[in-house]
């Protein structure tokens, strides 16, 4: 199987993602999110940029601060309850098993 390079554009924007879903009330400024990931501030206000244009990110003309759109929760559509479910169950199950069956012998 081939390895390949990660991202680190992807994986700052994800960061950037995730960093503004923890902030309280789901708004934040550029300032905060670079202090919150570590990465500098110019480097998240691109990023920032990049998340507005693609219609994940809006901001608040009023404060300059910003928030997620409702276009981030389409990206967790094609994650349904079977998948969670079968992410979760097996572990569960396996300890439920070994309690009631006692262990192998």
């Amino acid at each position: 199987m081939t390895k390949y390079a990660n991202v680190r554009g992807l994986s700052r924007g994800l960061q950037v993602l995730r960093a503004l879903n923890a902030m309280e009330n789901g708004r934040a400024t550029s300032q905060q999110l670079s202090e919150s990931t570590g990465l500098h501030r110019t480097t998240v206000r691109r990023l920032l940029e990049t998340l507005v244009e693609e219609g994940f990110v809006r901001r608040s003309t009023s404060d300059d601060s910003f928030r997620l759109t409702l276009d981030v929760r389409a990206l967790s559509e094609g994650f349904t309850d079977d998948e969670r479910i079968a992410t979760v169950a097996p572990p569960i199950m396996g300890r439920c098993c070994s309690a009631w069956c006692g262990p192998r012998t």
